[in-house]
This record gives structure tokens, sequence and C-alpha cells, in this order.
């Protein structure tokens, strides 16, 4: 993300450059035309709030109805057994056993709207006639203007898709080494320090390159009718696997459903949309694979190993299918034909997200803030002032929210 602000007297100009196809990144939502009432949250299927300023952020947004509390099962399943632990929430405990437990304990569990985790990003910078948002785009290069100093955002070509007085880094990849890996080439925010030196900078730009990363893959797909049904009443939404026999391939698995009338829908038949996470060893050993339809692949233009997509998605499947309980795709289909595309709705899709869940020490707070070469690092990936959980959807949430406050104090008391 890029604002552009030319005063301090003026509402700053704010263009967001996305690469996928909306906003919230992993905390994104897949949609598909055709079947406009399904809603997958294939990343994260909630938010986990734990300190005073997310929570008020959020319930801001609740009183629009933007955000709601996730009311899901969750809880860890046995890949042996098929039996499943429900969690305990500290708030359920400190109810029923310890009245005096601390506030600051407690934790928050919210999605957005209609159950859609990518509507807490839109709800952010929805009505906000001063932000525009430009998805599906890349930006490939970052160059300092000779005359003015500006930020200058470069597609593939070299040509200049936009200008800004600050950046925003709400993402580590431009500044990250696994860029190279990716997409090729230098991270456009390492190439662009070293073309205009800056020491704090590159302080900065050494402590994300010393962050690392955990992948994951993910297969979805959905069903309705008496298929929904069985998955529905496994009785949990999102399962935390405990492997004892160590696969080593899902590491958990979440459902989400509603009926298509919920959404305006003539028809009130039930749907489910089903999640699979890998396990970070399953995603490094297949880490040539991104997705056909992954934002890496269709934007970046990252290589992608299509022949292996079949096989992975066939292969967690098959881990799926051996947990007792757990709806079988033979006994789904009554056509005889055992095809995947015949028993589901949608998918099954792979997606790969290689920049899941970041491992290692997150950016200090005094290193996010670069007034000299004015530029300002947010995401998950960032430390804040009231210690969110790094690799959070709160981390983020936080450091944004400094970020913009750090640049606002900038120019009050320029």
């Amino acid at each position: 993300p890029s604002p552009s602000s030319s005063s301090s007297s003026v509402a700053p100009r704010i263009a967001l450059y996305e690469m996928g196809r909306g906003p919230g990144g992993r905390a994104s939502t897949r949609k598909t035309r055709s079947a406009p009432h399904i809603h997958i949250n294939h990343g994260a299927p909630y938010a986990d709030v734990r300190s005073s300023t997310g929570r008020s952020i959020l319930s801001s947004l609740s009183s629009a109805c933007l955000v709601a509390p996730y009311v899901g099962v969750r809880g860890s399943l046995d890949l042996s057994t098929g039996a499943f632990s429900r969690d305990i929430d500290v708030d359920e405990s400190s109810c029923n056993e310890t009245e005096g437990a601390s506030a600051s304990a407690s934790v928050d569990y919210v999605t957005g709207a209609n159950g859609e985790m990518s509507q807490i990003a839109s709800s952010l910078i929805a009505n906000t006639p001063s932000i525009e948002p430009k998805y599906k785009t890349m930006v490939r290069h970052l160059t300092r203007s000779t005359s003015n100093g500006e930020w200058e955002l470069r597609d593939k070509s070299q040509q200049i898709i936009g200008v800004a007085d600050w950046l925003i880094v709400a993402g580590s990849s431009v500044a990250h080494p696994r860029w190279s890996n990716i997409f090729g080439g230098d991270p456009p925010l390492v190439q662009a320090e070293r073309d205009h030196p800056d020491p704090k900078l590159r302080e900065a730009l050494d402590a994300i390159a010393m962050q690392e990363v955990s992948p994951r893959m993910a297969v979805f797909f959905s069903c309705s009718g008496s298929v929904a049904r069985q998955w529905l009443s496994l009785g949990f939404n999102v399962a935390t696997v405990d492997d004892d026999q160590n696969c080593s391939i899902l590491s958990k698995i979440m459902i989400h459903g509603g009926r298509k009338g919920d959404n305006g829908d003539d028809e009130d038949e039930e749907w489910c949309s089903i999640v699979l996470h890998s396990t970070e060893e399953f995603a490094i050993r297949n880490s040539g694979v991104y997705g056909a339809s992954s934002t890496a692949a269709r934007v970046g233009g990252a290589a992608t190993d299509a022949s292996m997509e079949n096989s992975l998605v066939e292969e967690m499947m098959a881990a799926l299918g051996e947990v007792p309980g757990i709806p079988s795709n033979s006994s789904n289909n009554n056509s005889g034909d055992c095809s995947l595309s015949n028993i589901y709705n949608y998918g099954p899709a792979l997606h790969r997200w290689g920049n899941a869940f970041p491992k290692g020490e997150p950016l200090r707070e005094d290193l996010a803030f670069v007034p000299s070469s004015r530029i300002a690092f947010c995401g998950d990936y960032v430390a804040s002032p009231e210690r969110a959980r790094f690799g959070s959807f709160e981390s983020a949430l936080l450091s944004g929210t400094f970020a913009g406050e750090n640049i606002s104090k900038y120019y009050n008391e320029s």
C-alpha cells in the first residue's frame, strides 16, 4: 500500500496496491460467480484479539454490523481415532471456574459480516473517498524521483503505475529475499535502498531478511445438500490436527456453512465449504507449486508446476479420507464416478500460502518507521506497542494503525 499526501493540511490520498482480487491477504475470502452463495475463508477463519486497542477498533466496526463474534466450534482432532476435543475459552473457564482471571488474558474471536473474513478488511477502507484500491496490481520495482524524492511504483515493464510521498509496506515480500526465489530479481525495496542508501532503512531490511516464514498448502472445496449436511454434522468448525502417526500432511481442517437462503437466494438448501491446511513440512517439500488460481501465479507470474497440482490435491484429500468419521468421497457419489468434481460444487482447488506465518523476531517498533526514506512498515511481521501475537491478524491491525499515527504525528510536528 502507498499513501500519497502533499500537505498535512489536507486529507491524504491513499492508493492501495494489492495483488489479490480484494483486501485481506491471508484474511481474505474466496468466492465464485458460479455459486454466489458460497464464500470460503481459505486462510484465517477468524481473528483473535487480545488488546484494548484492537478491541476498540473492532468495536467501532461491530456497531455497524461489519464485524461479528466468531461462534464456530474450535478444537483439536485426533487423526488416528477421529475424536474431536473442544477448546475451552479463557472467558468460559473464568466464568465457570476462576472468576478472578485477569481480563488481559481473555481473547475475543471475531469474523466479518456474514462470516466472511474479507469483510473486516473491506470495512476498514469502506466509504473513505481518499482511499483508492488498485486490486490485481503488482508493484515490481520501486524507485525515487530525482527531482522531488517521490516514490515511483513501477510494473514489470518499468512503467510508472503510481507515485507517492510515503510508502506503507503492509507485506514483507517486497523487502524479503524470498522475493527472488518466487519472482526473480532483487526485492524491490532492497534495490531501492541500494540506489538511495539510508542506514536506518538498511537496518530495517536486514532485520526483515532475518525473519523466516512457515508456508502452508491449502485445498478447499464446497458442497451442498446431503453432502453438506454430513460435513456440518461433524460438530466442529476449526480443528487443529493432532498427528501421533506423523503423516506430516494435514495441520488444520476448517468447515463453514449455512443455507443459500441466508444470502437472499430463493433456495434454502444447506451448503458448506471445507478448507484443508497442510503442515509446514508438506508445503516445503512441494515448494514449486502455487496453484494455477493463486495470486502469485495469476498476477505475479510465478512459475508453478501445474502437473503437480492434481497429485497434491489428491494426496491431501486422501489424508483427509483416512480420518475416521470424515465423509467419504465414494459414499457421496451415487453416479459411480469418483472424480472429485462430480462430488463437490466447487473445487477442490489448491493454493499456496508461501508467507503464511512469519517466524523469528518481529520488526522492532523503532525500525518500523523510517521518516528519512518516508517509509512505514506494518503487518503481521511488525511489532506493536501492545505486543500483539507475532504473525496474527491483530499485529497487522495494530501496526497499521500505528503506522498511520506516526505519519500524522510526523507532519503535525514538522
